[in-house]
């Protein structure tokens, strides 16, 4: 079984991090792969780019390499986790029952078929990676409430998750989930269900 779970970048500054890598960390060991958010990296991205007017192409690029640096982020927190940047990496890392953290640059940037805006951020990219990696399950944590039975529609709509996410995950073949940060719990009884 493999779990993607992508942890939002507006939980770079959320005690309850912590919390989360440590639960990952005891019961997801060679099944899980974390996809970073780009968090405040990525709000200086659009900073930036409100200031100074450069295309959403470049702020695309700049916001992927973000999600590297969120990336970094975790890894220094829990240095156990293995970076990891090909599916060949994050195959070897849950081979040797290690977590990876994906560093999305080398895949990501310029990959066909993927829109170079905002509409595309790291929710569509965990969708993106649980279907190149055949993953079974993909789990998104927001650091907001989640509408109970909300579609991806009106998540999209909510701007809970972004605009993109709804076409990357159409036809997906992985169980879906979008969940606060709060529910920890629930994660953790789904990942040692399926050990």
């Amino acid at each position: 079984m493999i779990c993607v779970i992508k942890l939002g970048g507006s939980l770079s500054h959320d005690p309850r991090l912590a919390n989360w890598l440590e639960m990952l960390a005891e019961f997801g060991a060679g099944r899980v792969v974390i996809v970073p958010g780009g968090g405040p990296y990525a709000d200086a991205v659009r900073a930036q780019q409100q200031r100074w007017k450069f295309s959403d192409e470049h702020a695309h690029r700049m916001a992927v390499l973000a999600m590297n640096q969120f990336a970094l982020q975790l890894q220094g927190i829990n240095p156990q986790f293995l970076l990891a940047a090909t599916p060949s990496e994050i195959s070897q890392a849950l081979a040797n029952d290690r977590i990876a953290i994906w560093l999305p640059s080398i895949m990501a940037l310029g990959a066909p078929g993927i829109a170079m805006n905002w509409d595309v951020t790291s929710d569509s990219f965990a969708a993106w990676l649980a279907r190149i990696l055949q993953a079974d399950r993909l789990v998104l944590v927001k650091s907001c409430p989640i509408p109970a039975s909300a579609t991806s529609d009106e998540l999209a709509t909510l701007n809970i998750v972004d605009r993109g996410f709804v076409n990357m995950t159409a036809d997906a073949a992985y169980a879906i989930q979008v969940v606060a940060v709060s529910d920890l719990d629930r994660v953790r009884r789904q990942l040692i269900a399926t050990q």
